[in-house]
């Protein structure tokens, strides 16, 4: 769907879909419940409601776990809204008093039951159902469908386990597809008719906001679950070889690794993207905008070896090695490089990372260098962080293990003649055993290139990103958070895609204090907000322990110095000072705006918080807001201080570009 009017400054709200609760829903925010979330976006003066994937994530909370790029979470279907749905009100009464006397969502409960009373539903209207000609035509019109409802079926009957536990039909062709159809007739058209009541919920609650005159903005994770319908049924698509993460920053000595298949994007070229442009024609749909998640992945991906736990054995895919020609050529010796790539010990080295465990670890973890009687590696059985973090021993003696693993200048690869260096290669203790003169020539050489790898990602992202900002007339934003190469604004300006700014972490990082951008330095072509779903929100940010109140205080241009709490006043200054930024949106999280109310900022600030990147479960995923979405229409304080932020903006003058 094409986003309207853009000729002045737009202001929005995000919020998870599974976050809103309204007085059809039960337990969890629905489809429908985004109208009278749009009656309250309509009152505050909003542009744009910003929501989290919607995907179907099975029992997974998090909504970027997704077991397809194409299906509709069944989570979020309105119950009595589904036709034969009367013919079990006692049952849906009763699951919509037990689930909504709770403050957090308790996903696993509330998708098992749903799915449940669906299946019953269906069940009691099959013999309709089977001959629905609307039904059967969706499907036809949707050539995903098939493999999706397929696998949803085989996975139901194994357990729910992975594709790659199951016995039969793990690598599926398409005659294996119809022959699951033929030979599951009912359960194969459960999982379509799901669908469809999602889709057709889901799109009438988008019409009815649009009518309103709002935009619904979505979200496209750029991977996709290994366990999905998607990699079991086009594996030709997807390395398995490889996971999926981030590298090392100032957040996590051991980067992420997510744990996501990468892809293959010379097949997917040579199918014409097909995969990826029936994926964007599906979320259009639904979205006048969407947020292309981690858009650094189509510059370069951080590519980690499958048999790796942590992130800080990757490297970026594409990316130019360096050659052994050219190390040669710079005077090392292939036997030099082999040792910076697998360093061997002497029993006073091992010592240095072991201390008195040496003597025991040796006979159980290292093997002699070949030749050699004074020489150790670690055995082959052990060349693996899975491997390591597996030896029934104490954590202290596995991190330490893992010291020796990682000590290297060059990462692993199975080419003996190209080098990728490791991400800390510059401190590791195999440096400092060259001779000073080596370790300068190699600080020279790593560092050229480094910075030949611009060109390349340009060209990578510009070919890829170009399939997807014109496939469709959505509007494309991206979230460009991470180590940003040079080379993002540039591809990403020439596309007329817009970046990302958090105004926490928009700072020159290069300066001394890092100071903040100021606002009216921020691109026109931009989204900028005060936090997201991976962070803490404005009331926690300024919990923190680290965060410097005074500087943020100062950037916000406030008078007298930070307060120690923060009011609803305070807060109105701040997203006042915000809401001044050149960005074309001005997206905040539905909590940073409960900020200027008493009444809905109450709990603790952590309890607002949606997830906290790197941990799994814990409150991750289950929050609810503080009132329904009927009763957030009937707060005029609220709406009226927001929409005087908002008018403010709206009627800024468009001229600076």
């Amino acid at each position: 769907m094409r986003y309207s009017d853009i000729s002045f400054f737009q202001s929005g709200v995000a919020v998870p879909l599974f976050s809103l609760h309204g007085k059809n829903s039960i337990g969890i925010g629905e489809y429908l419940d985004l109208i009278p979330f749009a009656h309250w976006a309509q009152l505050c003066d909003f542009n744009i409601i910003q929501l989290l994937p919607v995907n179907d994530t099975g029992a997974e909370a998090s909504p970027y776990s997704a077991r397809s790029a194409f299906a509709l979470n069944p989570v979020f279907i309105n119950i009595q809204s589904v036709q034969g749905s009367s013919e079990f009100e006692e049952e849906i009464a009763a699951a919509k008093d037990k689930f909504d006397e709770q403050d957090r969502i308790d996903y696993y409960k509330i998708s098992t039951w749903k799915r449940t009373i669906l299946r019953k539903i269906f069940d009691n209207r099959y013999d309709q159902l089977r001959k629905d000609k609307v039904l059967h035509r969706w499907i036809d019109q949707n050539r995903w469908a098939k493999a999706y409802c397929a696998y949803c079926t085989l996975k139901a009957e194994n357990g729910e386990s992975s594709w790659k536990d199951w016995k039969n039909y793990r690598d599926p062709s398409d005659a294996d597809i119809d022959k699951i159809w033929t030979k599951n007739k009912k359960d194969v058209m459960f999982q379509a008719w799901m669908q469809f009541v999602a889709e057709t919920q889901f799109c009438a609650a988008v019409a009815e906001v649009s009518k309103m005159g709002l935009h619904i903005k979505g979200d496209i994770p750029i991977l996709i679950n290994e366990d999905s319908a998607d990699v079991w049924a086009n594996r030709k698509f997807f390395s398995l070889e490889d996971r999926a993460g981030a590298p090392p920053d100032m957040f996590s000595y051991g980067g992420q690794n997510w744990g996501f298949p990468t892809y293959r994007w010379d097949v997917i070229e040579q199918d014409g993207f097909a995969w990826w442009k029936n994926r964007l024609a599906q979320a259009s749909k639904f979205y006048h905008a969407y947020r292309i998640d981690h858009v650094l992945g189509f510059f370069r991906i951080w590519s980690i070896p499958e048999t790796e736990t942590t992130g800080i054995l990757g490297r970026f895919q594409p990316s130019i090695p360096l050659t052994l020609e050219r190390l040669q050529a710079a005077g090392f010796k292939q036997e030099s490089l082999e040792y910076l790539r697998k360093p061997n010990y002497s029993v006073d080295q091992l010592r240095q990372f072991l201390g008195a465990e040496t003597e025991r670890l040796l006979p159980v973890c290292f093997k002699t260098l070949y030749g050699t009687n004074d020489r150790f590696i670690l055995k082959d059985e052990f060349l693996s962080e899975k491997a390591i973090l597996g030896l029934k021993e104490p954590q202290e003696v596995k991190d330490n293990l893992l010291k020796v693993y990682w000590n290297r200048v060059f990462i692993p690869t199975g080419d003996e003649n190209t080098f990728y260096p490791y991400w800390y290669w510059y401190n590791q203790p195999v440096l400092f055993t060259l001779p000073e003169n080596e370790q300068k020539i190699l600080h020279e050489v790593i560092g050229e290139n480094e910075a030949a790898q611009n060109g390349l990602w340009e060209q990578n992202a510009t070919k890829l990103l170009s399939v997807l900002a014109k496939e469709t007339d959505m509007l494309v934003c991206a979230e460009d958070l991470g180590a940003v190469p040079r080379c993002v604004p540039t591809v990403l300006n020439k596309l007329n895609i817009l970046s990302l700014r958090i105004e926490r972490w928009a700072r020159n990082w290069d300066a001394p204090y890092s100071p903040y951008y100021d606002m009216a330095e921020y691109p026109r072509l931009s989204v900028c907000t005060t936090s997201c779903h991976d962070t803490s929100t404005l009331r926690g940010l300024w919990k923190e322990s680290d965060f410097d109140k005074a500087l943020y205080w100062s950037h916000a241009g406030l008078p007298g110095n930070a307060p120690e709490e923060l009011t609803p006043s305070a807060v109105r200054n701040i997203l006042a000072h915000v809401f001044s930024a050149n960005s074309l949106f001005c997206i905040l999280p539905v909590q940073d705006y409960f900020a200027l109310s008493p009444a809905l900022s109450e709990c603790e600030p952590d309890e607002e918080r949606v997830n906290i990147p790197g941990t799994v479960g814990g409150k991750n995923w289950t929050y609810r807001l503080p009132c329904s979405v009927e009763e957030l229409t009937k707060n005029n304080f609220l709406c009226s201080e927001i929409r005087k932020l908002v008018d403010v903006r709206k009627r800024r003058p468009m001229w600076k570009i």
